[in-house]
């Protein structure tokens, strides 16, 4: 059972049971009453009818109504666990009349799967139980023990999912070799100086912060404006942000990166690869010149929300805007605020956090030499033989933020192919996924239970 064949296993009815999954429009708020309960509980009630064989054999515990931890007892208990974890909650469907077909359709049209969670996250969800369910079928007793960590809040910080989960096994005592969430993708195309597909694995997540900027002023008729209004020293405030961000930084993940980048990209990008301690200075300017890239070499400030005066001929007596801010290891929420005030006090602004107890630092970096890598690495050589494992640094915020102490290394990646194009759909309108990507989606978690 060890080396199981892959290319002997079919999943004809997968695409089916994701799509029942995405039927049940599980939208999460930071307000519990603005959910649709009845979306939650009836996903959850599904799960046994799709999944039996699972349901049937591993143990099941709910720390909470948004959090199901699954256990399969491994037949060696000198063995750290390891864990496999993804969140059923989703975004907002935003425009409806922007959707092709329906954001909780589950629709099948062409080959592909359309609706909210297609690509981010009950993808994974459903993926990681028909793999379980595969197994089973088959007979698979795992060596290790393997938890399997769903959350229903990811999308609003996971405090009632996989924090309560990792409660729940802190207090336990266990701790696990590693574990896998959702991350990067089988990157397609999106660079053109390495010719075969990218596994993105992310062994390092940016720290997360939304800050409040906020200017005061007189208020008034807006017949007789100052020149130093709230409004303009907001906009004072904001574009020295814009003109000051902060410092470039090579980090050990993306040393690593480009090294092992270097080996499959054409010249001069493999010699300038290869001796980052010489490029670094021609590597920071190439980078900072593309959103994507620039992401992974400095902590980066997004104005999301501003906010003004109540009434068009009012003068605002306070004027405000929101900064998300993603941190890049190595640095600080506190450097951070620092940084941000020490910009805007010449304009009479101060920043200061947005939600109390919100901010999450940035995280550490797991080894690639780690077990865990390795083993993702194999799955990924059956799954998807042509793509290349590179450890990357993820920018989105994750539930993994709650593993922290109770896991050796973390690493995020989503074991779909994707383009700019496919990325683009995230968390907007006309998500959805190929079905055979999702089948060997489901494959790439087989190859790795079935190696543990």
């Amino acid at each position: 059972m060890k080396n199981l064949d892959v290319n002997a296993l079919t999943f004809p009815n997968l695409s089916e049971k994701l799509s029942r999954l995405i039927q049940f429009a599980t939208v999460s708020s930071f307000t519990a009453e603005e959910e649709a309960g009845q979306a939650f509980s009836g996903l959850i009630g599904e799960l046994p009818l799709l999944f039996p064989k699972l349901h049937q054999v591993l143990g099941l515990e709910k720390p909470s109504d948004r959090a199901l931890l699954y256990t399969w007892e491994g037949s060696d208990p000198s063995l750290a666990p390891a864990m496999f974890c993804a969140h059923f909650d989703v975004v907002p469907e935003g425009n409806p009349e922007a959707w092709e077909q329906q954001a909780f359709s589950g629709a099948i049209v062409d080959g592909e799967l359309w609706g909210r969670g297609s690509q981010d996250i009950k993808v994974l969800l459903a993926s990681i139980m028909e793999a379980v369910e595969q197994l089973l079928d088959r007979g698979f007793k795992p060596h290790r023990t393997i938890l399997l960590a769903f959350g229903g809040d990811e999308e609003v910080g996971g405090r009632r999912g996989a924090g309560a989960i990792a409660r729940h096994l802190s207090e336990k005592g266990i701790k696990a070799s590693f574990l896998l969430d959702e991350g990067g993708p089988i990157s397609v195309g999106m660079l053109s100086f390495a010719p075969q597909p990218l596994a993105l694995i992310g062994v390092a997540e940016k720290g997360y912060a939304d800050l409040q900027l906020t200017t005061k002023g007189k208020g008034g008729h807006a017949s007789m404006p100052p020149k130093d209004s709230a409004t303009v020293n907001l906009a004072r405030a904001i574009l020295a942000i814009e003109k000051n961000p902060f410092p470039a930084r090579i980090t050990k993940t993306l040393t690593t990166f480009l090294k092992r980048l270097a080996t499959v990209s054409a010249q001069p990008y493999r010699l300038i690869f290869s001796f980052t301690g010489v490029t670094a200075p021609i590597i920071k300017t190439a980078f900072s010149a593309a959103a994507t890239t620039n992401a992974l070499i400095r902590s980066t400030v997004a104005c999301t929300m501003l906010e003004g005066s109540p009434k068009e001929n009012v003068l605002a007596e306070k004027a405000q805007a929101t900064l998300n801010i993603r941190i890049l290891p190595g640095e600080s929420s506190a450097f951070v605020m620092d940084r941000l005030n020490a910009l805007v006090a010449p304009f009479g602004a101060e920043v200061k956090a947005k939600h109390e107890g919100q901010i999450v630092e940035a995280s550490r970096e797991s080894s690639t030499e780690h077990e865990g890598w390795g083993y993702i690495e194999k799955a990924l050589s059956k799954s998807h033989p042509e793509a290349y494992c590179l450890p990357f640094l993820f920018s989105a915020a994750t539930d993994t933020k709650h593993y922290r102490d109770i896991v050796q290394a973390i690493y995020r990646f989503t074991a779909l192919p994707q383009n700019q194009e496919d990325l683009a759909r995230i968390h907007a309108a006309n998500e959805r996924v190929k079905i055979a990507d999702l089948e060997r989606c489901a494959s790439f978690y087989v190859n790795l239970i079935s190696s543990l």
